[in-house]
């Protein structure tokens, strides 16, 4: 992680306007985030070493909230490519850009490619990426203890887990750095191929189990290291667990890869609590 220490600053009772003092204080340079715990409530971050700027420039805010220099710092955030000159769709790209690293960037277009190849060639795709029942846990399946999760059998399966991918990858990546990242990812991938193909078999695919893997290592970051910032609304963690008991309860009306979303979710929160209980940043 980066050297700054997080630390929780005060909470609001409005969303908007914690949105729009964090939005000022990244156009100052000043790192603050914001945790939205509700629709009514949010909490705001912000490096240790700045907090008493912080805290004098929320003083000012208060004081003046409606003041053009915030809604200015906003909308100066939301639309960087106007500076520019460029059309609002290359600024929706830009920022796109900007939330994640190489990796999460390369996870996302080989999930694209390979949803490409798997309309083109279907068998092709499935039989070079999936695991293979023939060879057991074999050493010899070699890529294919991770690429299954490049497989998508629909295009709003494919979107879904893409969206949380950049949600919650990206700033790790960003945050962290690629080694965290990769590690994380390789965490939540192994144990969800693993457990899923042992106690389902191998007809399965797709990026959820990256994706629980990720919540799971931003609730147990959140939980004992807050500092760190990686935290989740209390709503969004519940979401989570209770797609995971909907799931293995069959009420859905799709096929779901129950194990692999719990091995994903287990690995993460591993790599999580061990990061935290040894005290590694």
């Amino acid at each position: 992680m980066s050297q700054a220490t997080m630390i929780k600053l005060l909470e609001i009772h409005s969303v908007q306007a914690a949105q729009l003092f964090a939005s000022y204080c990244h156009s100052l340079k000043l790192q603050v985030s914001v945790v939205v715990q509700s629709a009514q409530q949010a909490e705001l971050w912000c490096d240790e070493q700045q907090q008493a700027e912080v805290e004098q420039l929320w003083l000012e805010f208060i004081q003046q909230p409606g003041h053009p220099r915030y809604q200015a710092a906003a909308w100066q955030q939301a639309e960087p490519a106007l500076s520019s000159g460029r059309s609002g769709l290359s600024g929706y790209w830009q920022q796109l850009w900007a939330q994640g690293g190489v990796l999460t960037h390369l996870i996302w277009l080989a999930a694209v490619l390979v949803f490409g190849w798997q309309q083109l060639a279907p068998w092709q795709a499935v039989s070079a990426l999936q695991l293979q029942a023939d060879y057991g846990l074999s050493l010899a399946q070699g890529w294919r203890w991770l690429t299954p999760a490049w497989l998508h059998f629909s295009g709003a399966h494919l979107v879904f887990n893409l969206i949380w991918v950049w949600y919650l990858l990206g700033p790790v990546e960003k945050r962290s750095g690629k080694l965290l990242a990769t590690a994380l990812v390789l965490a939540a991938l192994l144990p969800s191929h693993l457990l899923q193909f042992v106690l389902a078999g191998s007809n399965f695919g797709g990026l959820s189990g990256l994706v629980y893997g990720l919540f799971g290592f931003y609730w147990i970051c959140g939980w004992l290291k807050p500092a760190w910032g990686y935290q989740l609304s209390p709503g969004l963690i519940g979401f989570m667990l209770l797609w995971l008991v909907i799931g293995f309860a069959d009420l859905l009306w799709i096929p779901m890869a129950n194990w692999a979303h719990l091995g994903g979710l287990l690995g993460g929160m591993g790599l999580a609590a061990v990061l935290a209980l040894t005290g590694r940043r």
